[in-house]
């Protein structure tokens, strides 16, 4: 941090976020989809659908997360 409390990012860590805030997005409109498919209501996606969804995103992603950061580390999973 600089005198002027500005932070740099490495490109590859901005990418990284970008790409797995997409991954987490999609992975919640996804599988909305399907829970609402499932549902009594499969033309409407609800807030219910969507949390139940985000937890799901949440997991999938931290699978996602190690995965690149194991890629990252010459194949080595992360500690």
């Amino acid at each position: 941090m600089d005198s002027n409390g500005t932070i740099r990012i490495q490109s590859e860590a901005a990418k990284a976020l970008a790409n797995w805030k997409a991954f987490f997005s999609e992975q919640v409109a996804l599988t909305a989809k399907k829970i609402a498919k499932d549902s009594d209501t499969p033309g409407l996606i609800t807030l219910d659908h969507y949390r139940h969804a985000a937890i799901l995103a949440a997991e999938a992603l931290a699978i996602e997360v190690q995965n690149a950061t194991g890629a990252n580390n010459g194949g080595k999973k992360a500690a």
